[in-house]
């Protein structure tokens, strides 16, 4: 029976295994899915938790309650990654496969950028984003900077979500006025990978509440004893709270198996996900993809949810149970407004004649939307 090791119970990990469950169940697979942690988080609940609509525990489930019954679950932490033994070692097993997924997501490098740990609220971190809930509402007056540090990183549209929240809250307190809100980011518009027009679209949504956005700014330093950041062009912010998207990259262990290249990330074929070593992909916010353009793929939640699936598909198909299906790069995130509303936008990355994409005005609808979406996924991967 082939050996399926799936490291990282996020997204993509979520769910190959439920899709491979059955294959257990028929016992035409062996399926161990290995997380650090012993509990699932929805990154998605952090822009409620900062919102003050979400409890720091909304969107949390128990590993022990995953919905595919036939998978082992594994809680231990991943020490290293042997491809030539074809084994995983954790700090109390070692695990051999015969196909390996590397879907543990990416780790953060705020040493990249000097000044940065010290200086900023990470977005990506339940107890930083309680702690920048915290600071916005005792803050009067000054200027609150919303930082992207580097490209690329996880769920692009993030950053804009949470100045849009940022600027609701002050407004909530009435000191908006007093409060400077600001986005800087290397990226040239908002979101790239969806094009001009959803770029032009949340742009204008920032505009409307009077935030400052600045594209094409690359952090250099910070200075926190001055609250000053340097970008590389040589021109300086001031802040009294920074809230940041810290620099992302593969995990350490994965780059020590020699797995990574020089992007920091796992590069991997776009449709199978199979990396230079055979039988063994990469998903999600660790692997290194490039779209047909050359572009770089985008990393978010809902592609890496597809990658999940065409991974599955791959692995069933290799193991003689139906054909491989092909990767569109579809999704749809909403982005939440601040407002009660969300923007739903929708990509299809691998459509005919390069990425196509299309953002819709903000409605409550769709911020409801947003809140099945959550349910819907925690629903099938979870039994409660």
């Amino acid at each position: 029976m082939q050996r399926v090791l799936v490291l990282g119970g996020g997204f993509a990990g979520l769910t190959i295994v439920n899709e491979l469950d059955s294959l257990a169940a028929a016992q035409k697979a062996e399926v161990t899915l290995v997380d650090r942690h012993d509990r699932y988080l929805m990154g998605l609940a952090l822009e409620g938790i900062l919102a003050g609509t979400r409890k720091p525990s909304d969107g949390e489930r128990s590993y022990a309650a995953l919905r595919p019954r036939h998978v082992r679950f594994v809680h231990d932490e991943v020490v290293s990654v042997d491809t030539r033994e074809k084994a995983v070692h954790t700090r109390s097993h070692t695990l051999p496969y015969d196909h390996l997924v590397l879907a543990m997501g990416a780790e953060y490098e705020p040493e990249r950028i000097p000044g940065l740990a010290e200086a900023s609220y990470h977005l990506c971190d339940r107890a930083a984003v309680l702690q920048l809930k915290a600071a916005v509402e005792r803050l009067d007056k000054g200027a609150v900077v919303v930082l992207v540090s580097s490209v690329p990183f996880k769920c692009p549209p993030a950053p804009y979500e949470y100045a849009f929240l940022i600027d609701s809250i002050l407004r909530r307190r009435a000191v908006r006025e007093k409060v400077r809100v600001m986005l800087t980011t290397p990226e040239p518009q908002p979101v790239p990978a969806a094009g001009k027009a959803v770029g032009d679209a949340i742009t204008a949504m920032l505009r409307e509440r009077w935030i400052d956005y600045g594209p094409g700014r690359r952090p250099k330093a910070i200075d926190p004893r001055t609250r000053t950041i340097t970008y590389e062009d040589g021109t300086t912010e001031t802040y009294d709270v920074l809230a940041a998207m810290w620099p992302h990259r593969a995990p350490q262990l994965l780059r020590e198996a020699g797995l990574a290249d020089a992007s920091g990330f796992v590069p991997a074929n776009l449709g199978t996900f199979e990396t230079a070593v055979p039988n063994v992909y990469a998903v999600g916010d660790a692997a290194a993809l490039q779209l047909p353009s050359g572009t770089p793929h985008p990393k978010a939640g809902v592609l890496a949810e597809a990658q999940g699936f065409a991974v599955a598909q791959v692995i069933a198909s290799r193991l003689h149970v139906g054909p491989a299906v092909e990767y569109r790069g579809q999704g749809i995130c909403f982005i939440d407004d601040g407002q009660g509303r969300a923007a739903a936008m929708e990509i299809e990355l691998m459509a005919p004649g390069g990425p196509r994409a299309s953002i819709k005005p903000p409605t409550k609808a769709d911020l409801d939307a947003k809140a099945t979406f959550e349910r819907e996924r925690l629903e099938k991967w979870f039994r409660d």
